[in-house]
């Protein structure tokens, strides 16, 4: 919160006291970059739209009609900062401003009306964008019970950085981490929810087992008499969600050119992943 003569500074809005009322117009901090997603960028057109379609919303909405002209000339700068051609970007502000209109008059008209009918619940599925393969598997969807939602491989946290102590590997979580054999060319692929400092932790005192139920990295530790790379551990990918991050596991297993991971390890994996992994290999 920033406060200064008739001004106040909150989110992103700036309240003004002006005739003995308030208005408001965007702010944005100083610490503002003006960097959004690039229209070059390996983006689906319908992320970059969205883009431009966020800015107008708030240009519009967080500010009273005095200052629309200039937010609007602030948006129109920023895209162009970002690539974006004009023809796109005044024809994406344009319907949306008629979008805009068209919402406010209907709610103003329909403030009681309830929809009567209930849209299908329908399945969601998050794919990464790859450009014109994405594109052709999204109008395959179109005749399915199925809704996509799309992600970016690239994302702006890759490049602009919070501000924050990083964490060291060890005290990274939701992994999936390869752990290499110093004597031979084997390499062993795990995930864990925990911090990687504990999961490891557990499999170097499984490996002082003699006897008992012992775990594939103990078996090669006591057949072979070699040793792990403990100290550089690799990981090789994060996830939060138990799914995705098993899927991604098993993926990194079929990788690995000396696996020591079960073969079960891999049972619930796809047959379809099969060509594309051995391309990759």
């Amino acid at each position: 919160m920033e406060i200064g003569g008739l001004t106040l500074n909150f989110l992103d809005l700036t309240l003004i006291k002006f005739n003995g009322g308030i208005e408001y117009d965007w702010y944005h901090k100083p610490t503002f970059s003006g960097r959004y997603i690039n229209f070059m960028s390996q983006h689906p057109l319908s992320q970059k739209m969205g883009t431009i379609m966020g800015l107008v919303d708030r240009a519009f909405l967080l500010s009273v009609p005095k200052f629309h002209k200039k937010n609007l000339i602030f948006v129109i700068e920023t895209l162009l900062c970002n690539d974006y051609p004009l023809d796109i970007i005044f024809n994406t502000i344009n319907d949306r401003l008629k979008s805009l209109v068209n919402k406010k008059t209907a709610n103003q008209q329909n403030t009681d009306t309830i929809m009567n009918n209930v849209e299908e619940i329908k399945t969601w599925f998050i794919i990464p964008y790859i450009r014109k393969m994405t594109d052709r598997f999204t109008e395959i969807a179109k005749n399915l019970s199925v809704k996509l939602a799309i992600c970016s491989l690239n994302k702006l946290n890759c490049f602009i950085k919070a501000q924050k102590d990083c964490l060291t590997t060890f005290h990274k979580r939701n992994v999936i981490y390869k752990i290499n054999c110093n004597d031979c060319d084997a390499s062993y692929v795990g995930q864990t929810k925990r911090t990687l400092g504990v999961r490891i932790k557990e499999h170097k005192n499984d490996i002082r087992k003699r006897n008992g139920n012992l775990s594939v990295l103990s078996e090669h530790r006591l057949n072979l008499n070699h040793d792990f790379d403990w100290e550089d551990v690799k990981i090789m990918d994060t996830e939060r969600w138990f799914y995705r991050r098993r899927i991604s596991e098993m993926l990194y297993i079929k990788l690995q050119k000396n696996s020591l991971n079960l073969q079960s390890d891999t049972d619930f994996l796809h047959e379809s992943y099969m060509p594309i992994l051995e391309q990759l290999r």
